[in-house]
Formats: C-alpha cells, structure tokens, sequence
C-alpha cells in the first residue's frame, strides 16, 4: 500500500510540473526609495494569470503555455505600469520593477464646471462600461466610488476615471474583474430646441471609447461547470471569437457570413489574409461592411480609411484596437460580456 501511495504522489508532482512549464518572476520597488512594495497586483492583462507581491515586493507566476499579452505591476497610490512580455525561454525574470508615485489628478485638469448630477453621470457609464443590459446580466461594480466622473459642456463628452482599480462582479459568466480604468470617454450629440418658448437643450448618446487592463478571477472555483454554457454562449459570435476566426482565416466554417449593403460577398473580398508564425495581418478593403453569425447575429465593422491594417495574434486580440470601429452586436459588447483572452470554450 505504501508503494502505491508513492508512486501516486510522484505521478501527481510529475503531472503539476508538466503543467506549469513557464513561469514570470520580479521584484517590484518604490523607484524613489527603493524599497519593496507589498500587496501590488501583478497579472497578464485580459486573463486569469495573476498574484500579488509578498513583504519583500516578490512574486511569482506559473503558467501552462507562453501568453504574448502584457504584464500589468499596480499598487495604490502609484502609477501603473505595463510590460511586454517576450518569451524567448521558459522563464522571464525582471530584477526590479520600479513603480513611481501618482502625483497628477485628473480632476485638476478639467477646470471646467460640471452641470450634472452624479447619479446622471453614473447611468450613463455604467450603459456604457458595463453594458446596457448589466443589471439582467447581473454584472455590478462593487466599489463604484472609485469612479470619478465629469461632463464637459463646451465640448459634449462625459470622462470618467479611476484612481484605483474597479471591482466588478459578475455573476452570469461567473468572475470578478479587477480592471485598472485608464481612460472612458462618452461622446454626444447636443440638440437645442424651443418649447413653449423656452429654449431646452437635449443630449444624445453618440459613440464610446474605453480603455484598461484588466484580471480575471473565478467568481466561485468549485462550481466553474455551472457557468460553463453561459461562457459559451457568450463566446460564440463575440469580437473575441470573430478575431479568432479571422487570425485562423476561417470565417465561413466558423458561422459567419460578409454583406457588402445587402449582397453576400466572400470573406476574401474584403479581408487580405496574411498569416505569419505568431500573426495574422489584415487588410479590411472596405469602409463599412455587415458580419451576419449562425444567420441571426448582426454587426457592422466600420473604418476611416481603406485599406485599413491590423494584426491578430492566436488568442483573438487585435491591434491598433482603435483601427476598428464596431457596431450592432458586437459593438454592443461591453464589460458585463468581456471573457478572459485565455478562455478556451469545451
């Protein structure tokens, strides 16, 4: 019995080793003092590979297969900071990080006076942030006052930030998000008109931009199955799908269908295909066109200019992600929809 019980013990350690094969290692200091910081959040932007630094600002991730997203190093009171990761082995070491303090605050630049009330302010971002549908996808943000919010008369647009990280729960797909909000901007349309001779201005929603990094974390670990059809129906015809199908150059055998206004065309029509080891770069010959998924799903990609260049890598995320302008659907996807860029539907 005893040998079995160690032969048993070494199968399970031969299996943990196999499967955490690389690994990011650091230190992460204060860059005037130098000393450590402890309790920083250390993650790979859009996933779950994360931690946080010990008393000596340590810390230590393993992981299953080499991600190319980014390393986001955050703590309060200091700026955050991102680093590309590139591995050319099976572990990447940084000696030390150093962190410098947030001494600007955003609230200091726009002198400008604010004529709405918070409680306008903060339903239009969280139809925005979160998504217009949040509240059935039982999404919320549970430290909402970290969100510091401003409308800007003269020039029509509602900013918003964070000086720390926002907390978001989302009970639907099962996570909490830890997302680092550097930038969310809200643009309308005014509209001035006269009733009853009184002049009335109204204001119009007319396009968003946010931008963060953000760290997945299981909602409840030992009831993942319970959120796993959710996570897949939430998948299927998303950005982060389509890009999937597109890095791979199979949009047909993934659903999807291209309209030119209302003519089918073939993928290839309007998308050179280049694939390289680790890329794909495309080139989107049209300035608007219509993506039809499991012939119900209905989005638009619109853009400035053709032809319009950007790359995907194996994950699905694409860059310049302001190259892409998207709309109906998938334009429609918000926070309250975003999955992990690791997640892999079963």
């Amino acid at each position: 019995m005893r040998k079995k019980l160690i032969f048993l013990l070494i199968i399970i350690a031969f299996c943990f080793s196999a499967k955490a094969q690389y690994s990011i290692s650091g230190t992460v200091i204060d860059a005037t003092t130098s000393k450590p910081i402890a309790n920083a959040n250390v993650y790979i932007d859009g996933t779950v590979f994360g931690s946080i630094t010990n008393a000596k600002g340590e810390f230590f991730l393993d992981l299953e297969r080499p991600v190319n997203f980014p390393l986001v190093v955050s703590s309060i009171s200091y700026k955050t900071k991102v680093l590309p990761i590139d591995f050319t082995s099976k572990s990447i070491t940084f000696n030390k990080i150093p962190l410098t303090e947030e001494v600007n605050n955003l609230s200091e630049v726009y002198i400008e006076n604010d004529p709405w009330p918070r409680k306008r302010k903060l339903k239009y971002f969280r139809k925005w942030f979160l998504g217009k549908n949040h509240k059935d996808k039982k999404t919320k943000i549970l430290n909402e006052d970290a969100v510091k919010l401003k409308f800007m008369p003269s020039s029509n647009k509602l900013i918003a930030y964070a000086e720390k990280p926002l907390i978001i729960r989302n009970k639907k797909l099962g996570y909490f998000i830890n997302y680092d909000l550097i930038e969310f901007e809200l643009v309308f349309t005014r509209l001035d008109f006269v009733v009853d001779n009184k002049k009335r201005t109204n204001y119009k929603e007319e396009s968003s931009f946010f931008l963060g990094t953000s760290f997945f974390k299981e909602l409840k670990p030992h009831k993942v199955k319970k959120f796993k059809k959710a996570r897949k129906k939430n998948y299927e015809g998303s950005t982060l799908h389509f890009m999937r199908a597109l890095y791979q150059n199979k949009l047909k055998e993934n659903g999807y269908r291209i309209f030119l206004k209302k003519f089918e065309i073939e993928p290839n029509q309007v998308f050179k295909v280049k694939q390289t080891d680790n890329l794909t770069h495309v080139a989107l010959n049209k300035k608007k066109i219509t993506v039809l998924y499991d012939d119900f799903y209905q989005s638009f990609i619109e853009v400035d200019q053709v032809p319009t260049y950007f790359s995907i890598d194996k994950n699905g995320n694409y860059h310049p992600i302001n190259a892409l302008y998207l709309g109906g659907g998938m334009g429609q996807q918000k926070l309250s929809d975003f999955l992990p860029l690791n997640y892999k539907p079963e």
